[in-house]
């Protein structure tokens, strides 16, 4: 045996919730549970003495964009900014420190967070940062951005931009859904090593916070980078023996003939090693709530014909869903309306009556404004919701004034979805929000803001068990890329993905869940962070 962890507390996750105070690791995979007295009698190369400390299985963040984290923290991030003269002074400090820049990328404005005028920038704004080089400014939620006149030039110079003139507002320098990922198109292709640097930067991140697992969707991520360069890179970081995460990605795709172009390239859900593997095809269907771009089945409250935006028609989305069904691959599509959800379930469901297939996990990721319909839906058509619990800080002021007091009532019902049978997944959508699992085990359970309130928390009703907050990283997050017969679980046989936690999840006081350090993450039997 390589390695034994021995008195502290082992939280299997496995089915009957069974604990143990050791556990042993040879290679990459278990190979002992048990006491620590039956562990003082087997050989092993090293002895880890836990001290009381919590070990359990690493954790699954199930929908986040890991290249794109790693870019706008690289770039200029604008998350913390409290009003447009922040963001712009933000951008103008970067370009006196790169003045040999030959483009901007700024991601995080939330007009919601500041101080004073609520507003987005404008096209005037950013060319008064440069009116040389292309700028772009991107909205937290990433369905909204603001570019400078270099760029708005140079983007409708392209050939899809011409299909997206509803999408680009040229007096304001403004670009919504769609158009938002044109300005990666105008950029220099990025050569492979850059985007390994990314790659790096993020994986070490996440393994701070008991990552291994990944589902990010990637292929729109990097600036200049198509889906062949993102697959490049992750599969020479796997052959180099670099990857401390193991990667499920999510294949995002805009346009149809793109995907048609990966398809006969031979690229199928499940292709990949141990580190790097293909997931499913993932399709963005409609916006933001915040961005009042979510497809909604009624009009937005105080509006008589707003009702968001469906980025494809009924048929488009068909022939997409239709054709990965045919080519036994799984499906997850980005909604955040009831409308969408509703064009979501109908195609699984044509997909499914065409070419009859068991077990496919299609998913909905975000699933924020539902109905009973939807709820009911996704129960009986095995629809996976995943789901980002960390939004609840944001949207709990946003949701009411967007859908009004009855409609809010279905937001984010988590735990109803659990009991219905619907198999549901934890994820942050990072760099949108934070990907740290602990606060969003905290907020899955108290559905309070992360300073506290509102008291008892918000739509309570909806609020997880301890248990069921965990499983959202763990085994419900292994079973969504069928990795439950392997990881998610503490098991003989199963690979040593481990993470060793300060206090017990199950026995500290809710509030501060949060709190909770990471003491080591552990990856195929190695030891990727310690603090």
């Amino acid at each position: 045996m390589d390695t034994i962890f021995y008195n502290g507390l082992i939280r299997s996750m496995d089915e009957e919730g069974t604990c143990y105070e050791a556990i042993g690791i040879t290679g990459d995979k278990i190979s002992f549970l048990g006491s620590s007295e039956e562990a003082a009698a087997l050989e092993a190369a090293e002895r880890i003495d836990l001290k009381g400390a919590v070990l359990m299985p690493s954790f699954n963040e199930g929908h986040m964009h890991l290249s794109n984290y790693a870019f706008v923290n690289c770039n200029v991030p604008l998350f913390h900014c409290t009003s447009v003269e922040e963001c712009i002074a933000e951008a103008k400090a970067y370009l006196a420190e790169h003045p040999d820049a030959k483009w901007m990328y700024c991601r995080g404005f939330n007009e919601d967070n500041f101080t004073g005028e609520k507003r987005y920038p404008t096209k005037q704004e950013l060319d008064a940062i440069s009116d040389q080089i292309p700028i772009l400014f991107v909205r937290v939620c990433g369905h909204v951005a603001v570019t400078n006149s270099p760029a708005l030039r140079e983007i409708m110079k392209l050939e899809q931009a011409a299909a997206l003139t509803e999408e680009i507002i040229e007096e304001d320098g403004r670009l919504y859904e769609g158009a938002c990922p044109l300005f990666y198109l105008i950029l220099d292709k990025p050569d492979q090593e850059y985007i390994k640097n990314l790659l790096r930067f993020g994986m070490k991140e996440l393994n701070k916070c008991g990552i291994t697992v990944c589902q990010p969707d990637d292929f729109k991520s990097v600036p200049g980078a198509d889906w062949r360069d993102i697959m490049g890179a992750y599969k020479a970081l796997e052959a180099e023996g670099e990857m401390t995460v193991r990667v499920y990605q999510q294949c995002l795709f805009e346009r149809f003939c793109d995907y048609e172009e990966f398809l006969e390239a031979g690229h199928r859900t499940g292709q990949g090693g141990d580190f790097y593997r293909l997931g499913p095809l993932k399709l963005l269907l409609d916006g933001s709530l915040g961005a009042k771009t979510a497809a909604l089945t009624e009009a937005y409250e105080g509006t008589e014909d707003e009702y968001g935006i469906a980025i494809f028609t009924q048929e488009e989305l068909d022939e997409f869903v239709i054709t990965a069904q045919k080519n036994h691959t799984q499906v997850a599509v980005h909604c955040i309306g009831d409308k969408a959800m509703e064009m979501c379930i109908e195609s699984f469901k044509k997909a499914n009556e065409i070419y009859p297939l068991e077990d496919m996990r299609h998913g909905i990721v975000h699933v924020q404004i539902t109905t009973e319909h939807v709820m009911e839906e996704m129960a009986a058509n095995g629809i996976v919701a995943y789901i980002q619990p960390v939004f609840v800080d944001y949207d709990m002021d946003i949701a009411e004034k967007c859908v009004g007091a009855e409609r809010v009532q279905h937001t984010y019902a988590w735990k109803k979805l659990i009991d219905m049978g619907v198999l549901c997944v934890g994820g942050s959508d990072a760099p949108v929000e934070s990907f740290d699992i602990l606060d969003n085990i905290y907020y899955a359970v108290t559905r309070e803001k992360l300073k506290g309130g509102p008291e008892g928390g918000w739509l309570p009703q909806y609020k997880l068990p301890v248990d069921e907050a965990i499983r959202l990283f763990t085994s419900y997050a292994a079973k969504s890329c069928f990795y439950e017969d392997r990881l998610g679980m503490l098991k003989p046989g199963y690979l040593a993905d481990l993470v060793v936690l300060e206090e017990d999840l199950y026995a500290v006081e809710p509030h501060h869940i949060k709190d909770v350090k990471v003491l080591r993450t552990v990856c195929g039997g190695k030891t990727v962070y310690e603090a």
